[in-house]
């Protein structure tokens, strides 16, 4: 008998509880949100471009089903499934992960994030570099000084820009998003 009550106590305690809904640790009026809006332009722009444009146009109108199809599969449920941990968890993915999971799996999503955005920056930012060389002089899109120089000069000056605020970040997207991708995006259409 002795031996059995010990066996289920070391079980329950080897059973970590999951935490409920966080509680408030600032006023309301203290908290800092952005607007449904900037939430949507920032994410209309990290995954909206017009470069695909010129090879979705061969597909004509079908092209539209190849947007939305995505936009239903994927953004509506993961947006869902954000907006609930988000609204019932504090912190972030590592949070949720490790109170949902364990900890080590906490630690392998935020990893995955950052492995999948490690290599995306150079990338974009060389491709910007590049585009910026056309500007100026098309021979620097091939050098690799040039390119390193804009990658190391955009990469610090959106840490710069993060570490002013969410807000400043939303503004930037959305009025990013306008002037890049909406407006061209009209114009081509029309």
């Amino acid at each position: 008998m002795a031996s059995s009550h010990g066996t289920e106590r070391s079980v329950a305690a080897t059973v970590r509880p999951v935490k409920g809904p966080a509680k408030a640790t600032m006023p309301a009026g203290k908290r800092k949100y952005i607007s449904w809006v900037a939430l949507a332009m920032m994410t209309t722009g990290s995954v909206a471009s017009l470069r695909s444009a010129p090879t979705m146009a061969v597909f004509g109108l079908a092209s539209v089903f190849l947007y939305v199809l995505p936009g239903i599969v994927f953004f509506v449920p993961t947006s869902l499934v954000s907006a609930e941990l988000a609204s019932g968890w504090k912190g972030g993915v590592y949070n949720w992960v490790s109170q949902g999971l364990s900890a080590p799996m906490g630690l392998l999503a935020i990893w995955c994030q950052f492995a999948m955005t490690i290599f995306y920056y150079p990338a974009l930012l060389a491709y910007v570099g590049a585009t910026i060389a056309y500007v100026f002089d098309p021979s620097l899109a091939s050098s690799g000084v040039f390119t390193a120089a804009i990658i190391v000069v955009l990469y610090w000056a959106s840490v710069a820009i993060s570490s002013r605020g969410i807000r400043m970040i939303a503004k930037l997207a959305s009025s990013g998003t306008v002037i890049g991708t909406l407006i061209p995006g009209a114009i081509l259409v029309i």
